[in-house]
């Protein structure tokens, strides 16, 4: 299904600080059925300056620590970056916690890139796009789902770009050392102080019902930053600040501000599931790229470039570190791209240079 793109028209408007990236124009949306049975949907925005030949494309997987974030808007680098230099930008979707666990997510996200190449030919134009040639991209929770569908794809991408994703969940303190019934949790967190409360928000994380589940949810508190209405215009899509969605991003954000480790063994990895610590510690090792290349020796890898933050306190950059050191001892190219200080999602800076081009989408 084509969606029609937003034309950038009307009186520039500044937007407040914490505006979210927006969606550029000139992109169709689609849709299709998963495996699983739920609608997945990509946002496809051709190369421009067109392309004559068939061009690459680039896939980004959006981040929100599993339980937030939407494929509306890519990151605003990624226009500049790469659909300027002749890549195709694609974007999509995948079901979130806590309805759906991590590896639902890795099972969407191969899915969308076997959909992709067979379908991006008909999208674009015969003979516009070498399916064969793609790149992904993906920041924080997409970055640790990029670099885990690099290690299953056929064929592979040509490159893989992390940016600040965890690549070793067995690296983080404490994580997978209690017993499965008995969190370790560093301190007593005060009481939530928000739209739900701590009962509200501790009952939705162990929702399993698929008929719940979100494929796109805010990355964070949007709500108190743009109008339903801005949102809409800002995103292109007709997104609802109802009940469901800011339950969802309360839990996410809940999750993050306090670093809560059992929110993530719980709501992401769906902890319950299994009945062993020793079950629990291999499912781990099964979603960690750094692990699942280490484990298999023979195994290939593309070529990988690592963005982050020294300042990160969310994923420390030792995850970049190790991938990037596992890899080159592999053989396999790597670009470190490191920035001094700077802390989670701080590629967002780059949206001063692009957001004008979004502005006059808010009304």
């Amino acid at each position: 299904m084509a969606s029609s793109a937003l034309p950038l028209e009307g009186p520039e408007l500044h937007l407040p600080p914490g505006a979210p990236p927006g969606s550029p124009p000139s992109f169709t949306d689609h849709t299709f059925e998963s495996k699983s049975g739920i609608q997945l949907s990509v946002r496809v925005w051709p190369a421009d300056p067109p392309v004559e030949e068939a061009a690459p494309f680039v896939l980004w997987t959006h981040g929100g620590g599993w339980l937030g974030g939407a494929h509306f808007a890519p990151l605003p680098w990624l226009t500049p970056g790469f659909r300027s230099r002749g890549y195709h930008l694609v974007s999509h979707n995948y079901r979130l916690a806590p309805q759906a666990r991590i590896d639902d997510q890795l099972s969407d996200c191969l899915e969308s890139v076997s959909w992709l190449r067979s379908n991006l030919p008909s999208i674009l134009g015969k003979g516009k796009v070498n399916v064969d040639r793609y790149v992904l991209v993906g920041e924080s929770a997409g970055g640790h789902l990029v670099t885990l569908m690099a290690a299953h794809l056929s064929p592979a991408p040509k490159a893989v770009v992390d940016v600040y994703g965890l690549v070793d969940f067995l690296s983080i303190p404490h994580f997978c050392e209690s017993a499965q019934f008995e969190p370790w949790k560093p301190d007593n967190p005060p009481p939530w102080k928000g739209e739900f409360t701590d009962a509200e928000l501790d009952a939705f994380l162990v929702d399993r019902n698929p008929e719940n589940v979100l494929t796109d949810a805010l990355a964070w508190n949007e709500q108190e930053i743009l109008t339903e209405q801005q949102i809409q215009r800002y995103w292109a899509t007709d997104f609802k600040y109802n009940r469901r969605i800011r339950l969802q991003a309360e839990l996410h954000m809940r999750r993050s501000l306090n670093s809560d480790m059992e929110g993530l063994r719980k709501g992401v990895m769906h902890r319950e599931t299994f009945k062993t610590q020793e079950e629990f510690v291999e499912f781990l090792e099964s979603m960690s790229p750094y692990r699942v290349l280490l484990r298999d020796q023979e195994r290939t890898y593309p070529p990988t470039a690592f963005m982050h933050g020294s300042g990160d306190d969310v994923v420390r950059i030792d995850q970049s570190y190790r991938m990037a050191e596992l890899l080159k001892s592999r053989g396999v190219p790597v670009l470190e791209c490191y920035e001094e200080g700077e802390p989670h999602v701080y590629d967002l800076k780059y949206i001063v240079s692009t957001v004008f081009l979004f502005q006059s989408c808010v009304v």
